[in-house]
């Protein structure tokens, strides 16, 4: 996994979706000294949190630090992402 989607809604109605990419897992994995496979097995509320303010900071789509910019989110999920279809494949040709 090394693409998280989120989406971020905040208390004045506005929003933000936003990827987290290898160095914003790197940054949960050295943050929390954990791999950054607990996020799966053990979804903590302040882990979605943190990646996503992660991203948006890292991003600059935010100024503020981790615990001010809670303030202002009302509700932080994972963003419904679709599979790409699969790439068309034609016969083999030749022998």
């Amino acid at each position: 996994m090394m693409n998280v989607a989120l989406k971020v809604e905040y208390t004045d109605g506005s929003g933000a979706e936003v990827n987290a990419t290898a160095p914003d897992l790197i940054g949960f994995e050295r943050h929390f000294d954990k791999p950054f496979t607990i996020f799966a097995e053990s979804m903590r509320l302040e882990y979605v949190l943190w990646l996503g303010w992660h991203a948006l900071k890292r991003q600059g789509k935010t100024a503020l630090e981790f615990d001010p910019w809670i303030d202002t989110v009302s509700t932080v999920g994972l963003k419904e992402t679709q599979e790409p279809p699969p790439l068309e494949s034609g016969q083999p040709t030749g022998s």
